[in-house]
């Protein structure tokens, strides 16, 4: 089905331009493209620097200032691109999270914009500007927990400098690009560019989004699966070949300064250890080293809330039943192949629904917007009543991003400091990965899975993958009297009462005191 069919304002023909009509609704578009797009970069960009961390941003913000100054060693398990531009950032920025931050930031609010450019033809602007705004405007949180500022989730993963961000952006510019290949690179075309040129460039961007994390090698069926669906065989030949080398270039410079097949080689070693061995979660209060199929799911609904992905899930099924056709088939295609991919993974972290985002995204607008068409005035309310329901959580989001403030265990030193504790007692931490404390407590911290040595100072924090310690417990909560006890955000803290500290040795865990017990 072509898009005059599916938008109303080439329907309607260049008649109503001349009647005055088209400048209005332009105006409109304008206006309201422009207010949404500020609402999401400020939802990408305001406070960056004041999330609080994520373990892996410290992994991949020190191996990519690693690469940039010629050491590649670090975090081959992962491919090295968005570590590059990582580290190209705080070259320019400054050296640590906040730089690279910026990069994945840039690239989500980047993707908001291929979405919006890409889909006015086949489903309308004002359908365009539904996706991209339902991309910038929309929660997706590694934590149910998330509106709650002092809980230190963040609101959005693509607000931290994690990998997927950066991959997701390039995938979706590269089936974007080959959609315009496919529509407007046919054989009449006199200029190269427009033919040859766009499959090229659709390979590149999928090379630096495989090259960031492979996980978006899957999309590679939608692209394959364009020509065919608009018949244009010859494609195969000349738009492959241009595809696949571009690819090919690209993936080779990219991984050569990284060791080349000797990296790939242990990537591939690594990740396919990891999977087999699976990678302990809670979900549903339940503990899983490998993780069931069903896992994304739960993830996508702590993460993006039950209201939006209720919309979400009615959009799509409305896109697959109403009117689908070879845009559709596409954006399918490549949400079915990253859900399989997902899905059939023993491995399932909070952030992983990522990938698939934006495809849920933009197949759920198109659902709406063609729903909205179909019967009005009827069915253009239900759009607008699914469309509302988006707009209490797109506010909750807004307002969490103005709050949002450094939280947890940057403030954990002055906040000891402030209740007295004197600057030498050391620090037993449960709940959390050494990678998110010692930054910021440096040798004065120690995990309690193994405790040994004295401590003035106990702290929980909420992940359950790192257990206190069973005597410590048991002191804490035999002897409650011996501690004073205070919340730092969702650190947990137990102060030793008096001149006394908490000798842990192994399995064991007395209070004493300098002249003995």
């Amino acid at each position: 089905m072509t898009s005059s069919v599916l938008d109303p304002d080439v329907r309607q023909g260049p008649g109503r331009g001349r009647r005055g009509g088209a400048p209005v609704r332009r105006g409109l578009l304008a206006t309201a493209f422009v207010l949404v797009a500020l609402l999401g970069a400020f939802v990408a960009f305001w406070h960056l620097g004041r999330q609080t961390p994520h373990t892996d941003e410290f992994t991949y913000t020190g191996a990519g200032w690693q690469y940039v100054h010629g050491l590649f060693t670090a975090n081959l398990e992962h491919p090295p691109t968005a570590k590059y531009l990582f580290g190209a950032a705080e070259l320019v920025l400054g050296v640590g999270v906040p730089a690279a931050r910026l990069v994945a930031a840039l690239a989500s609010f980047a993707t908001g914009l291929v979405l919006f450019v890409w889909l006015r033809r086949p489903i309308g602007p004002w359908g365009a500007l539904l996706a991209a705004g339902w991309w910038w405007l929309t929660p997706r949180s590694d934590s149910p927990t998330w509106a709650d500022v002092a809980s230190g989730a963040a609101a959005r993963i693509d607000r931290l400098a994690l990998l997927e961000p950066v991959m997701t952006c390039f995938a979706v510019a590269a089936v974007a690009v080959a959609w315009h290949a496919a529509t407007r690179g046919g054989p009449g075309e006199r200029r190269w560019w427009t033919g040859t040129g766009w499959w090229a460039l659709s390979g590149v961007l999928l090379a630096l989004s495989v090259t960031s994390k492979v996980s978006t090698a899957v999309v590679v069926l939608a692209i394959v699966t364009l020509p065919a669906l608009f018949r244009r065989w010859r494609a195969y030949a000349t738009g492959g070949a241009a595809a696949v080398l571009g690819f090919a270039v690209v993936f080779v410079a990219v991984y050569l300064p990284v060791g080349g097949l000797r990296a790939i080689d242990y990537m591939l070693a690594f990740q396919s250890a990891h999977d087999t061995d699976g990678h302990e979660i809670t979900l549903l209060g339940q503990r899983y080293e490998l993780a069931p199929w069903w896992a994304n799911f739960v993830r996508v609904v702590d993460g993006v809330g039950w209201p939006t992905v209720a919309v979400l899930v009615v959009g799509i099924v409305a896109a697959l039943v109403v009117r689908p056709d070879r845009l559709v088939a596409v954006l399918a295609i490549a949400l079915g192949s990253l859900v399989v991919f997902y899905c059939t993974s023993n491995v399932s972290l909070p952030h992983y629904y990522q990938a698939w985002m934006p495809w849920a995204i933009a197949l759920a607008a198109t659902g709406v917007v063609r729903t909205a068409r179909l019967r009005p005035p009827g069915t253009t309310v239900v759009a607008v009543v699914l469309v509302a329901v988006t707009l209490l959580p797109a506010a909750v989001l807004v307002r969490t991003v103005a709050e949002s403030r450094v939280t947890g265990f940057p403030r954990l030193a002055p906040a000891l400091a402030a209740e007295g504790v004197p600057a030498g007692d050391r620090i037993l931490v449960a709940g959390a990965a050494q990678a998110s404390f010692l930054t910021f407590t440096g040798n004065r911290a120690a995990p309690a899975e193994l405790p040994h040595g004295d401590f003035g100072v106990v702290v929980e924090a909420t992940d359950s993958r790192f257990p206190m310690n069973p005597a410590v417990q048991r002191l804490l909560v035999d002897e409650p009297q011996r501690f004073r006890t205070f919340r730092v955000d969702f650190l947990r803290v137990w102060v030793v009462r008096g001149d006394a500290l908490l000798h842990a040795e192994g399995d064991t865990a007395t209070l004493v005191t300098p002249s003995g017990p």
